[in-house]
C-alpha cells in the first residue's frame, strides 16, 4: 500500500482490516447450510413449541 493510499484510508476512518477477505470457518458453511435448507423447505429454526 503506497503513503497516498494510506493516508486517504486514514482520512475515511478505514483501516488494512476493512481491505481484508473474511475468513469462513467450517462451523460458518454448515450453518449456511442449514439455514438455507430451512428456508428452502419453510423450516422455522429456533421458534419454540414447534
Amino acid at each position: 500500500m503506497t503513503e497516498l493510499q494510506k493516508k486517504m484510508m486514514e482520512k475515511l476512518g478505514l483501516s488494512s482490516e476493512d481491505f481484508e477477505k473474511p475468513t469462513v470457518t467450517e462451523q460458518d458453511k454448515i450453518m449456511a447450510q442449514v439455514l438455507y435448507t430451512a428456508a428452502m423447505t419453510g423450516t422455522l429454526i429456533g421458534e419454540e413449541g414447534e
